[in-house]
């Protein structure tokens, strides 16, 4: 008993001023670290206090800099307290934290359980020098101590089917009772809907095409018939820049020409036709991102800021193979493997922000030298655990000129095939669907009316 009370207690001050740094430098691991940490993880006490201040601030939606968490510590007297400006000064300065915070988030989170331990260790030692008559009793409260130092490290996520049964039954006679209510996020083409029964919470959705089939297009008309339905999306795009997707958006909801919205040369009929789509847009609930170069981590992260609180919402990235692997798995030798990870970190998002994520890749160049050019699931690049992850797959196939249109196993001109060539919970099907060109448009063909 004496060398564990003389004993220091597991702590690091180097890995939690790091972390605040990280914090206060990074609105990535702002939120990552918000998310995983608790007040407890920092053992001293003008390190817990400057967390909860930043905690604080930021379920506000006030900026969090030197400058401002300062004067928020100010307010509540506790300033001078965790070391004044000078400290917060030195926190803020601190980038070489944004190189390993995820490493020092898990010391953290190690030691912190190393302390509950501890004194948990100490209280179940008390308890059985001072054990009344009947063990049981010592050895339940001695058990539930542990439970509650195991369970942090433990996410609960099982339950009986008992359980699972009876919110299934609920869940069905919520859903019988409002039928006009979409069962997910709902596409736009009504076939597809019809096929898929809309994007479920969980989903991952994996859209390959050739390059210039117009994926990208597709990605954006789902988008914002998503959002018409009344989704809230994050569009991530790895590849075109903010004003580039404006402007193919401008042009799908205007019906002007994509070229002459970029060389802006508008006719003045066509005014009328911007300015009402422009205000259409401008209603809707759709977040752009076009970081190049991020993570699924950060990805995770805003998807969770952006669709926070929101009744309905969906994650579409453009396109898997330009997310970049974080920095401690990079594997110069194996590329599939790194895209292979990054795949089940997208499966993993979609569980984790309980929403469709609708992922774009790129296809093998194979496919360009088959005699028959139609996709198929082995066509995906690094496919990896890509087919395996997935809960949908669809491929885009379109003929590239005249003569591939001309051929009779290649879809018309300006036709797009949607190859839905995986779908784990109902049917395969091809949904014939028209793209406009000019606008960057999709839409349905009229099956009943050829």
């Amino acid at each position: 008993m004496t060398s564990s009370v003389d004993a220091v207690m597991p702590q690091d001050p180097e890995a939690e001023s790091s972390v605040l740094s990280a914090m206060m430098i990074s609105a990535e691991a702002l939120q990552e670290c918000l998310i995983v940490l608790e007040p407890d993880d920092f053992y001293f006490p003008s390190n817990r206090t400057v967390f909860m201040a930043m905690r604080e601030m930021f379920e506000k939606n006030a900026p969090i800099d030197t400058i401002s968490l300062a004067d928020h510590l100010k307010s509540t007297g506790e300033l001078e307290r965790v070391g004044g400006r000078s400290f917060l000064l030195g926190l803020g300065n601190n980038s070489l934290a944004l190189v390993g915070w995820r490493r020092h988030l898990e010391m953290l989170h190690r030691d912190t359980t190393l302390r509950k331990m501890i004194n948990a260790s100490a209280q179940i030692t008390a308890l059985a020098y001072d054990a009344p008559e009947d063990t049981k009793e010592v050895v339940d409260r001695a058990e539930k101590m542990l439970l509650d130092v195991t369970n942090r490290d433990v996410h609960k996520n099982e339950q009986s089917l008992e359980e699972i049964m009876g919110e299934l039954y609920e869940e069905l006679g919520d859903l019988a009772s409002n039928n006009d209510q979409p069962l997910g996020v709902l596409t736009g083409f009504p076939r597809i809907d019809e096929c898929l029964l809309g994007l479920r919470p969980g989903q991952m959705v994996v859209i390959g095409a050739r390059p210039g089939v117009g994926k990208t297009s597709f990605a954006l008309n789902l988008a914002t018939n998503a959002a018409v339905a009344g989704a809230s999306v994050a569009l991530f795009s790895l590849e075109m820049s903010k004003v580039e997707i404006a402007q193919r958006l401008l042009a799908a909801w205007s019906r002007v020409g994509l070229q002459e919205i970029r060389s802006a040369r508008i006719r003045n009929e066509q005014w009328p036709q911007i300015l009402e789509a422009t205000n259409d847009l401008s209603q809707l609930d759709i977040m752009i991102d076009d970081t190049p170069g991020t993570t699924v981590t950060e990805i995770r992260a805003k998807a969770r800021r952006i669709l926070r609180g929101k009744e309905r919402g969906i994650v579409i990235v453009d396109y898997l193979q330009l997310i970049s692997a974080p920095s401690g798995v990079r594997r110069a030798d194996s590329r599939a493997t790194e895209v292979s990870e990054m795949s089940r970190g997208i499966k993993i998002m979609a569980k984790d922000l309980g929403v469709p994520v609708v992922a774009l890749s790129q296809l093998n160049r194979t496919v360009e030298n088959r005699t028959g050019k139609r996709p198929q699931l082995s066509d995906l690049r690094e496919s990896g655990s890509i087919e395996q992850d997935a809960d949908i797959v669809a491929l885009l196939d379109r003929s590239m000129n005249e003569d591939e249109a001309a051929r009779e196993d290649r879809p018309d001109m300006n036709e797009t095939t949607f190859i839905i060539a995986k779908n784990r919970s109902g049917a395969l099907a091809d949904v014939p669907l028209t793209f406009l060109p000019g606008s960057t448009k999709f839409v349905e063909v009229d099956s009943f009316h050829d």
